[in-house]
């Protein structure tokens, strides 16, 4: 009796946590546009909850659902599903040390969430980071990166631009990109921009953004023919749970496909 217990206990904490996983696609799609990244965490919920749904209720007892090699497949699928979730997390951790001691040629600054045309705190954080390095080396340019998004009355590139401004960075130390809409493309339209401005020898840059984006954030410089450094900024706790998991759909994601 005590062993069903336990089982009905994991299969709705299963429950719970796809439902979270759709919830989270839901919150997401209010906010962001429409890409794999977004939608994998529902896509994982659905299934979570259908396997829940069915351990739960008397269609586990049907033929199809007993045969040995469907649940076979289905344990081995979620033994490599929690696998290769510890080890993504195990090394977006690696990578939350900042390197802010590296004179980079450029230091990038990736956008967030921008309020009308107010920097959210998770933007302000990083934007704040970014001028305490370029005061430190006054040499460094900087390149702000990010398009328009929902709910957006600026480029999150012009607001960055703009509250730099206020900081005391020179206007001619600012590099502007304000089409990306994804970390691919902010280092993919960075690259022309370098390119174009006659600096494509400038490999060596310090990128800026949150703890738990910066291993694919490094991952993409590389893969745009740079040689990334970092400097991260913190996760609040309130969300600290949603952003690590997040990424680890974008992660699978952009190793697959953003090339």
């Amino acid at each position: 009796m005590k062993r069903q217990w336990l089982k009905k206990g994991l299969y709705l904490l299963l429950m719970i946590i796809g439902v979270l996983g759709i919830l989270n696609t839901v919150l997401l799609l209010l906010h962001t546009n429409v890409n794999l990244g977004t939608l994998l965490p529902a896509a994982a919920g659905i299934v979570l909850v259908v396997v829940a749904l069915l351990k739960l209720t008397r269609f586990q007892d049907r033929p199809l659902l007993k045969n040995r090699i469907l649940r076979n497949v289905a344990l081995v699928c979620l033994a490599l599903l929690i696998v290769s979730f510890v080890g993504v997390e195990s090394l977006i951790l690696t990578q939350t040390r900042s390197q802010q001691e590296v004179e980079a040629d450029y230091l990038v600054i990736l956008g967030a969430a921008v309020k009308g045309e107010t920097v959210s705190l998770t933007l302000k954080q990083r934007l704040d980071k970014g001028a305490d390095y370029l005061n430190r080396y006054p040499d460094a340019k900087v390149v702000v990166t990010g398009g328009q998004g929902f709910g957006e009355a600026i480029s999150e590139a012009e607001a960055m631009k703009r509250y730099l401004l206020t900081k005391g960075i020179e206007p001619a130390r600012i590099v502007t990109e304000d089409q990306a809409t994804s970390t691919m493309e902010n280092f993919e339209y960075t690259r022309r921009l370098l390119d174009n401005s006659g600096n494509g020898d400038s490999r060596k840059i310090m990128i800026v953004t949150s703890d738990y984006h910066m291993l694919r954030s490094k991952m993409l410089a590389r893969r745009n023919g740079f040689e990334p450094y970092g400097i991260t900024c913190g996760t609040p706790k309130s969300v600290w749970v949603n952003s690590y998991a997040r990424e680890y759909f974008a992660m699978i994601k952009s190793y697959l496909f953003d090339r």
